[in-house]
């Protein structure tokens, strides 16, 4: 029977050590239980295989581990690259409706405006017909003025030559009446105001020469009437009202020249005259 070498083994070189300690004298090999075939297992290339295998799984656990790390990166920095563009989109959404407030707060304000501006021009538009209505009435008002004022002063014209006539021919005759009555006749100012002044001879003991004046308004028309308007010293004036309702009934001046002499003589004698 031909002897098989086993391969190494912890335990059958434990028991060979220990039976050779042991029992020296006493072998197996007449043994029926070390007749037992050895069977190969081939423990070493098991190893190698698993030495390899684990070397295979470590790198394909490495190789998973890196690409997870690798997308575990790549997936956090799209998550920041979302989240930048998720706030750069809000910012910007902010801003959109910030500029949407602000339009729609200046649409409501043009509006707003509008309306306004559309009551101011209807306003105008009133007023422009207001104003048109107001200046039409005004150059039919002017045109009746300036047609009065044409018939007057057509008839001042008419009247001035009259009295221009009239003085030519009352001018002897007043020049008489100054001369006799002892009065100067002037202008008071007016055109229509004329000033009668007459000088009476000084009272006894005195040598100043006492001075009477009367104002007479002239109407602008020969229809028109007189009017004394005031005197100095003041006369009565019923007697005045009634000299000067003579005059007016005959445009004779002398009624009136002579009439207020008949007054003031009459004052002159009661009282004393203010110079």
């Amino acid at each position: 029977m031909a002897t098989t070498t086993a391969p190494f083994s912890p335990r059958s070189s434990f028991r060979t050590s220990q039976s050779q300690v042991s029992a020296p004298t006493f072998s197996y090999s007449d043994s029926p239980l070390t007749q037992l075939p050895q069977p190969d297992f081939n423990f070493d290339d098991l190893r190698k295989r698993m030495a390899d295998f684990t070397a295979k799984f470590d790198a394909y656990i490495e190789r998973g581990r890196k690409r997870v790390l690798e997308d575990r990166n790549s997936f956090r920095a799209k998550l920041s690259e979302l989240h930048e563009e998720q706030k750069s989109t809000q910012t910007q959404i902010g801003s959109l409706e910030a500029s949407l407030a602000s339009h729609d707060h200046v649409l409501a304000r043009e509006a707003t405006e509008k309306c306004e501006m559309q009551s101011q021009i209807s306003q105008l538009e009133s007023h422009a017909m207001a104003s048109r209505s107001h200046r039409d009435a005004l150059k039919s008002s002017i045109a009746a003025t300036q047609r009065q004022i044409d018939a007057k002063l057509a008839a001042q014209r008419e009247y001035a030559q009259k009295m221009d006539i009239q003085a030519r021919q009352n001018a002897p005759e007043l020049a008489f009446w100054e001369t006799y009555l002892g009065c100067r006749i002037e202008g008071g100012g007016d055109e229509n105001i004329v000033r009668v002044f007459y000088t009476f001879p000084p009272p006894k003991g005195s040598n100043e020469e006492r001075q009477v004046t009367f104002e007479l308004h002239v109407p602008d028309t020969g229809s028109g009437g007189y009017e004394v308007l005031h005197s100095k010293p003041k006369l009565e004036q019923e007697r005045v009202d009634k000299i000067v309702g003579r005059l007016n009934e005959t445009r004779d001046i002398a009624v009136l020249l002579k009439g207020m002499r008949g007054l003031f003589s009459e004052e002159t004698g009661e009282r004393i005259l203010v110079r």
